[in-house]
This record gives structure tokens, C-alpha cells and sequence, in this order.
């Protein structure tokens, strides 16, 4: 049984693995991590967080400090966010999402 339930599980995995929509997450995954430009935005989006973070630390929700450096964040996910190759990846991470959440509903809803 539980030899059975392991070879469908890696059989499923598999074919998840295999899947057209998979496939090309993974590649626009691959594309993302070496455009230059999306890393640089990426980074700035990450200061942008590390700087809020830290204004909200030492300065308070409602700080001025606070109000621009979250201002700042907006505007450096929004950069990252508008990329064409960025959005793309958004795109496809939601058709793969749905597959996952049709998977999850049909495996474990009778559980529930």
C-alpha cells in the first residue's frame, strides 16, 4: 500500500514536472535570475523593504520617515512589478497556481 501510494505520488510529481505550464515558469524563472535589469530592480526593491523596515523600527508607523520610505517601497515594486519579463513570470506563476490549487482541492477536499 504505502509502496503503491509512494509511486503514484512520484508519478504525479512527475508529471507535474512535465507539464507545459510548469516548463515554462521554470523558464521564464531562468530568464528572470539572469536579466540584469531584473536583478537591479530587485535589489532596489529589497533596500526599498530594508529601509521601511527600519524606519518603522526606530520612527513609528506614522512617522514622516516612515510615510517616504514607504512611499519609496511602492514605487520600487512598482518598477519591478511593471517590467515586461516580470509581468510575464506574475502570468504564468497563476496558471501553474491554479493547477496546484486544483490538485490540492481534488487530493485533500475529502479530508475535510
Amino acid at each position: 500500500m504505502n509502496q503503491t501510494l509512494f509511486e503514484k505520488v512520484a508519478k504525479l510529481k512527475e508529471e507535474i514536472n512535465n507539464s507545459p505550464e510548469v516548463k515554462e515558469l521554470n523558464r521564464l524563472n531562468s530568464l528572470l535570475e539572469n536579466n540584469e535589469e531584473v536583478m537591479r530592480l530587485c535589489y532596489k526593491k529589497d533596500c526599498a523593504v530594508t529601509n521601511y523596515e527600519d524606519a518603522l523600527k526606530h520612527f513609528g508607523e506614522n512617522s514622516e520617515e516612515a510615510i517616504k520610505t514607504q512611499k519609496a517601497l511602492h514605487q520600487a515594486k512598482l518598477e519591478l512589478d511593471s517590467n515586461e519579463l516580470v509581468k510575464q513570470y506574475n502570468e504564468q506563476f497563476k496558471i501553474v497556481r491554479k493547477i496546484y490549487d486544483k490538485i490540492n482541492e481534488e487530493i485533500f477536499n475529502p479530508f475535510n
